[in-house]
């Protein structure tokens, strides 16, 4: 970090300038693909699964039949 502090000091006032423009950009950037995107946040949400009353007590019976099997000994 020191050299860049160093380099920076270097340059005139419009290099500066220029150079924070730049990082400003990077940043900006940076901050638009860290944000979620709404549209696709909404599609993706839209597609999450419902599951009814009946559906969950069809796997619970299903469970309880799994809890019975009994393995063949070999």
């Amino acid at each position: 970090m020191t050299d860049i502090a160093l380099k920076y000091n270097l340059l005139d006032n419009a290099a500066k300038k220029e150079v924070l423009d730049f990082v400003d950009f990077l940043l900006s950037k940076e901050a638009k693909l860290n944000r979620p995107q709404k549209e696709a946040y909404k599609k993706k949400i839209l597609k999450v699964s419902v599951w009814s009353d009946s559906d969950i007590e069809v796997m619970i019976k299903n469970q309880q039949k799994l809890n019975q099997w009994e393995v063949q000994e070999w």
